[in-house]
């Protein structure tokens, strides 16, 4: 694209970052924009209605705000985009507050936040393309009629991944019970234990791959990572009586759920084989 910065263009972003220096500083620069320069003292106690923060006496000029949003907490950081946002369309125009949104949309995209903004300044965690890609070609790639619950199941982990906010617990929860599901398909009088896993899916992979020790080898390991996949899942796993566990962190589940796809797709590909 002519014009573009090279830093757009050719230098590959890594993972979604939950938080960014850059970001909160270009972001607290708009406010040195024309349009805030009357409204700070509004502004200022509209925040403070909404989200409760605390704002020095000198916030009637741009450097306050570009400090607060520079050092502010996290979720106060995030809060304050769809505030302004909030403000900006019922206080000013909405074509103003569309140009707030696009800005720091832009903003998020280029200093690659693990964040997207909605139509009207909500802030959602991103999932990211890949992952959706992968995922989906899970789904895809099982589409025998024996697999439909294996499908609901990776399907309805997709779906907690998309509500507001996402449900990351329930959708690692889902993807648990997938693979499970096509355990049961493969071994129906075995129970899901890594004990179990060990004993019927070794003899497997190892016949699967008799003729290749590299890949015999390193199959071996790729199992071993499942079992231990199956004990972090556990972890998130409710049972009647206790007392359900916390939400775990995005990048933990993202991650945990990405391979768990993956690892239930390389299971189903042992599915019809006779167990023996």
């Amino acid at each position: 694209m002519p014009g573009e910065r090279f830093s757009v263009l050719y230098m590959r972003p890594g993972d979604p970052a939950p938080d960014s220096a850059r970001a909160r500083h270009r972001i607290g620069s708009l406010f040195r924009e024309s349009i805030f320069h009357s409204r700070f003292d509004q502004l200022a106690a509209y925040l403070v209605r909404n989200i409760g923060i605390s704002l020095p006496d000198n916030h009637r000029y741009p450097s306050c705000w570009h400090q607060f949003m520079r050092e502010c907490r996290i979720a106060d950081f995030i809060d304050t985009i769809t505030v302004v946002y909030r403000y900006l369309f019922w206080h000013v125009s909405e074509d103003i507050a569309n140009w707030w949104r696009d800005s720091v949309r832009q903003i998020m995209a280029e200093e690659n936040l693990a964040y997207e903004i909605d139509d009207v300044g909500g802030v959602h965690p991103r999932i990211d393309s890949e992952f959706q890609r992968n995922v989906a070609s899970v789904v895809a790639g099982l589409e025998a009629e024996r697999y439909r619950h294996v499908r609901d199941l990776l399907e309805r982990a997709s779906g907690n991944l998309s509500t507001n906010p996402p449900n990351y617990r329930q959708a690692w929860r889902a993807t648990l019970s997938a693979m499970e599901a096509v355990f049961a398909l493969m071994f129906p009088q075995a129970r899901f234990t890594n004990e179990e896993i060990e004993h019927h899916l070794r003899p497997l992979v190892e016949r699967t791959y008799q003729g290749d020790p590299t890949s015999q080898k390193a199959a071996l390991r790729m199992l071993t990572c499942l079992q231990e996949w199956v004990e972090a899942s556990r972890s998130f796993r409710h049972y009647p009586g206790a007392r359900d566990c916390s939400q775990p962190p995005p990048d933990v589940a993202v991650l945990s759920i990405s391979c768990g796809a993956s690892l239930v797709r390389w299971l189903a590909g042992f599915a019809d084989q006779p167990a023996r």
